[in-house]
């Protein structure tokens, strides 16, 4: 019995030690408010978990044996027990900040501290047995009540010090700090309840015999360690469930690493050490059952697994801290070609890289940007690629078909075309892990999306500058015909309206006016307002109207879905007239483009989802003129994608071309 009860108390403490050791490596990695009070506590955990390893691997040998041993080997374990309940308090009133908000606490802490070096001064000077050779047994007889009692005052000083301090924590706002600081009472208190039942536990072992209250069991262990060792299961039972709660609060809030966002992942990693501790606890138990006693080879292998887990967590913190701090870089940058650059070099490692959009938007059909700047930019041939690839989103290349690059990423997909990575070889000559490729599609995606951004808006502001010189130019225009040309005339016939005495109206006079009238209503024609038209006579007949004035010499054949006249009148007046505009530029582009054969335009308009106008003309010049030209398409462009249409310019082969114009489905007054 006696045995068992031994190696059910070495087992208990290799449980406590290497949760406990968890507890500290974890609080060491996550640790945010790098202080003092913060080291301490980790130190605190660490040597806790050393001191009931030391207990398990002397406790194996049994009583008798551990209690022959000299007192100089002890000196480290009586050192830390007196640490151990400072280190607690230091916990509480750090993480609540008694330290700074309540002055009473920094004195209590200065007292304790100075209570500690004394004890410990007093076990180094004082020796009642005058030798160290003294065997533990023996010692204790020795050690004065005061001494005794001086102890237990002052662990049940830090304890309950600690417990009060959780008691008059009351938030001072809203915060979300402060609302976890007020969930995490319950779980301290709790710890705080079970740490004073050892205590009290301690104090029955210390005292209970000078106040009459049981028999010395220390004393009474040499003959019956049962009943000591029964004392000893409870302090175990209670350190148990305090290292247990203290998990779950760390896990939860982060109380020790001075965050109050936890990990996601520490919730799980706090399960698998407790699992792991209770299986190396019931592994040790069994074997040592069979005499198998070696608590050593169990807290080895405890701390040589924490241990790996520590410096991996810490390699891994450290690699996200770069990778945040590059991609920080990149978001920051303000230039795509200089974001490029930060990816290829800091996150890639690649010898050289593209980005490439292949696509039919116009304003973007010649992106291309090469990564290392200060080399000519190749050009990546696509009709070499397999047209139909195994995974059509990663491709793996023949570095030697390819102009040296080996890998082609897909990084988007829109309405209107595609975008590539295409990638060179690492520069350490290694391969492209997952999480590198799956970095460089995220980041390709955004710096495409930025290209978008930054081309339509120096197009609209191009755009923006031309109608206000157009506008000015008209202003001026208009104002030169009425001031200079119209308002002298009138001011003419006015005058020798009033002269004339004969009192018969002049016909001359009637032929200036009428000219005056039709100057004055040709200049309002020019000056008319589309979007007015529009509303009049509705956008289909608009775009009809275009035959005459844009492509009088063209062969247009017109294909109308009879029901889209109801359709357009769901779309706002702006959508419409930034369509009609759309709708001018392509068919002047299609007409210029067609040749001087004047060959048939094909306009087709119909509803897919939305509003969708082809113009498809053959072509009658040279092609790659066509594909370099386009400004107005550009603009154009540019207008639908800020109300999530598109204007697209594709050539199905060498002697055809097709706009494709699409707006999606709009409520009226949306």
């Amino acid at each position: 019995m006696t045995i068992d009860l031994e190696i059910l108390i070495c087992s208990v403490f290799i449980f406590l030690s290497t949760n406990l050791f968890w507890l500290g490596s974890t609080t060491g990695t996550n640790l945010e408010k790098k202080n003092a009070a913060a080291y301490f506590s980790i130190f605190t955990l660490i040597v806790s978990s050393l001191l009931f390893s030391f207990s398990a691997i002397l406790g194996q040998n049994g009583f008798s044996v551990v209690s022959s041993y000299p007192i100089l080997y002890f000196f480290p374990g009586l050192v830390l027990l007196i640490l151990i309940p400072f280190g607690w308090f230091v916990v509480i009133v750090w993480f609540f900040g008694f330290l700074r908000k309540k002055g009473i606490f920094l004195f209590v802490f200065y007292i304790l501290s100075i209570c500690q070096l004394v004890a410990i001064s007093i076990l180094l000077i004082y020796n009642p047995a005058k030798t160290w050779n003294i065997s533990l047994f023996e010692y204790w007889k020795f050690v004065p009540v005061s001494f005794k009692s001086a102890y237990l005052i002052y662990i049940f000083t830090c304890v309950l010090l600690s417990l009060l301090c959780l008691f008059l924590f009351k938030i001072s706002d809203n915060s979300l700090s402060e609302l976890g600081r007020q969930k995490a009472v319950p779980f301290l208190k709790m710890i705080g309840f079970s740490l004073l039942g050892v205590v009290l536990l301690v104090s029955v072992l210390f005292l209970g015999e000078e106040f009459g209250l049981i028999e010395n069991p220390i004393l009474k262990a040499e003959k019956e360690p049962e009943y000591f060792y029964g004392f000893v299961l409870c302090t175990q039972a209670l350190i148990c469930i305090s290292i247990l709660v203290l998990g779950w609060a760390l896990t939860s809030y982060e109380i020790l690493t001075g965050r109050i966002l936890p990990k996601i992942s520490l919730k799980q990693e706090w399960k698998n050490s407790v699992y792991t501790a209770f299986t190396l606890s019931v592994l040790y138990f069994l074997l040592a059952k069979l005499g198998y006693l070696n608590a050593e080879i169990f807290i080895v292998f405890s701390y040589s697994f924490f241990l790996s887990r520590f410096f991996t967590i810490q390699k891994n913190k450290r690699i996200s801290s770069n990778q945040n701090k590059v991609l920080n870089r990149i978001l920051s940058s303000g230039s795509v070609k200089r974001s490029f650059g930060y990816l290829c070099k800091d996150v890639l490692e690649t010898t050289k890289a593209a980005l490439v959009f292949e696509g039919k938007i116009p304003y973007i059909s010649d992106t291309y940007i090469h990564y290392p700047e200060n080399i000519p930019p190749e050009t990546f041939e696509f009709s070499k690629l397999d047209p139909a690839p195994e995974n059509p989103n990663i491709q793996y290349l023949d570095k030697d078909r390819f102009l040296g690059f080996v890998i082609r990423v897909k990084i988007e997909s829109v309405l209107s075309g595609e975008a590539y990575l295409i990638l060179g070889p690492k520069e350490n000559g290694g391969l492209f892990a997952e999480e590198e490729i799956e970095i460089a599609r995220i980041t390709g995606t955004w710096l495409v999306q930025t290209l978008f951004l930054e081309e339509t808006g120096n197009i609209l502001e191009e755009l923006q500058r031309k109608k206000i010189q157009e506008q000015r130019l008209s202003d001026q225009k208009t104002r030169q015909i009425l001031h200079d040309e119209i308002l002298p005339e009138i001011h003419s016939l006015i005058l020798e309206i009033s002269s004339d005495r004969s009192g018969s109206f002049n016909s001359e006079h009637a032929n200036a006016l009428t000219g005056l009238h039709k100057r004055i209503s040709s200049l309002l024609r020019e000056m008319s307002d589309t979007g007015l038209e529009i509303s009049r006579i509705g956008l289909i007949p608009m775009l009809q109207k275009l035959q005459d004035s844009d492509a009088k010499d063209a062969n247009l054949i017109w294909k109308i879905d009879p029901n889209i006249n109801s359709i357009t009148e769901n779309y706002p007046p702006e959508v419409q007239e930034v369509l009609y505009y759309a709708f001018r530029e392509s068919i002047r582009n299609a007409v210029k483009y067609s040749g001087e054969a004047r060959s048939e335009i094909t306009i087709l308009i119909c509803y897919e989802n939305g509003l969708s106008i082809q113009i498809k003309n053959e072509i009658g010049k040279d092609l790659i003129s066509l594909r370099s030209s386009g400004q107005g398409l550009k603009i154009h462009s540019a207008l639908l994608r800020i109300f999530h249409g598109s204007l697209t310019l594709e050539f199905p082969n060498s002697k055809e071309a097709m706009i494709r114009i699409f707006l999606p489905s709009s409520e009226k007054g949306t």
